[in-house]
């Protein structure tokens, strides 16, 4: 007990003084609260353990406490691992850029309704293809036991948002952009409570089909990202979703959280469209594919869709209905032919300096997104590999100084340590 009380104590003492752990403020206040008051009910718990009378009972009540004890350490060790990511020197760079990118896309809509945003999701990467979100409500796929799981539970309710980023990037930065999609999905949860659900009935009224609602979330995020990142974000999804005709024409006869790959891109293409910039998105196969059972209703009805994700409106007291267009704070002419994105592709692959402009709050996410455009592109390797520096070099330069945001206030904290403190006790007995 003493042994991880020192541990996590040291652990919190020298990240508060890391500056590169600076924007994280509010999710240490969160988590320290929890695990501190999670020790404190343990060791309460020993305590009573020293009056039970027989050694046979007393033995197996510490035995309980100490299987306690490892889910602890692990709850703890589950996030601090992702935030010691940045002390990696393979990987501190590209998680100073990813964090800049997801303060951009996070803090936008908070800052445009005039509210604090709640914390933000902690990005960090594993060694897979593509990426993932794990919200407040839901359970990291690498604690899930069984269907009791202390860890599980305690996981559950914990509410550390993150989003995991592929290692690829870590070699070729433009695979940043999908942090946009992965924080529109906790953005969708956070904007307001009634948005996911408004999601639904809005994308099954326009499109007159009930498979809609099944890709909600899905389509909300392909279309945040699309505000964010412009036709980047289409880029993205469709190398995730390469392929053959055989998987991108999959006939959409279950439901599930994705539409099918052809119909996800068509709709990509036309979100880009619906928000006026001024570049067309190719969609490989979308002329086939018209001619599959199946699944010409769900391409007519995609500009239906693009228009109610677009329209989709937030209740704010202070500044009135506002729509998810309008929240985005876009300007369509960064990422038309021209505009902000184009200087900064040619200044990436030309390995330019970047002498202003980068601390506005819209920088991190027009420069992902020419990133994007520099190296795919027609360049040689030396080119893609300048282009990758630059990326991470001058995404951590960008947007202004700011935190993930704002802890939960002291009572919440509070009560959400007693709350997962008891469930830990509870799984003992």
């Amino acid at each position: 007990m003493s042994l991880l009380r020192h541990h996590i104590d040291d652990w919190f003492a020298t990240a508060r003084i890391n500056p590169d752990f600076s924007r994280f403020g509010a999710q240490f206040t969160l988590l320290e609260g929890v695990v501190g008051e999670m020790l404190r009910g343990l060791g309460e718990a020993y305590d009573g353990a020293a009056s039970i009378t027989g050694s046979g009972d007393a033995y197996e009540r510490c035995r309980r406490l100490d299987a306690g004890l490892r889910t602890v350490r692990h709850l703890f060790t589950w996030y601090t691992d992702k935030y010691d990511q940045r002390k990696d020197p393979a990987l501190g760079d590209v998680l100073a850029a990813a964090d800049q990118i997801v303060l951009s896309c996070w803090h936008e809509p908070f800052t445009r309704l005039r509210r604090t945003p709640p914390g933000g999701p902690l990005p960090y990467v594993e060694p897979r293809f593509d990426a993932y979100s794990t919200s407040r409500e839901a359970v990291p796929a690498q604690l899930r036991g069984p269907a009791d799981s202390t860890v599980a539970e305690l996981t559950r309710s914990l509410p550390i948002p993150l989003v995991c980023l592929p290692e690829w990037s870590a070699q070729e930065g433009w695979w940043l952009v999908v942090a946009a999609h992965e924080t529109g999905h906790h953005l969708h949860g956070d904007l307001d409570p009634g948005l996911r659900a408004a999601t639904r009935e809005a994308l099954a009224r326009t499109t007159g089909d009930e498979m809609w609602r099944a890709w909600a979330a899905e389509a909300f995020a392909d279309a945040y990202s699309v505000l964010m990142t412009g036709p980047a974000a289409a880029w993205i999804i469709e190398e995730l979703e390469h392929a053959g005709d055989s998987a991108l024409f999959t006939p959409p006869y279950r439901p599930g959280p994705y539409p099918p790959p052809v119909v996800r891109l068509a709709l990509l293409a036309e979100l880009v469209r619906a928000a006026g910039i001024d570049v067309a998105v190719p969609v490989p196969g979308l002329d086939r594919a018209r001619g599959v059972p199946g699944l010409a209703r769900h391409l007519d009805a995609v500009p239906a869709a693009a228009r109610a994700l677009l329209d989709l409106r937030v209740e704010s007291a202070r500044v009135g209905p506002t729509s998810l267009r309008e929240l985005s704070g876009l300007a369509p002419e960064w990422f038309s032919p021209g505009g902000r994105g184009e200087k900064w592709t040619r200044r990436l692959t030309g390995g330019l300096a970047f002498p202003s402009g980068l601390k506005d709050a819209s920088a991190a996410r027009v420069l992902i997104a020419a990133g994007v455009g520099a190296a795919t592109g027609p360049v040689d390797e030396p080119t893609r590999r300048r282009v990758h520096r630059g990326l991470l070099d001058n995404l951590a330069a960008c947007g202004p100084e700011r935190t993930l945001g704002a802890a939960p206030a002291r009572p919440e904290i509070t009560r959400v340590a007693e709350s997962l403190t008891a469930r830990l006790l509870a799984g003992l007995r």
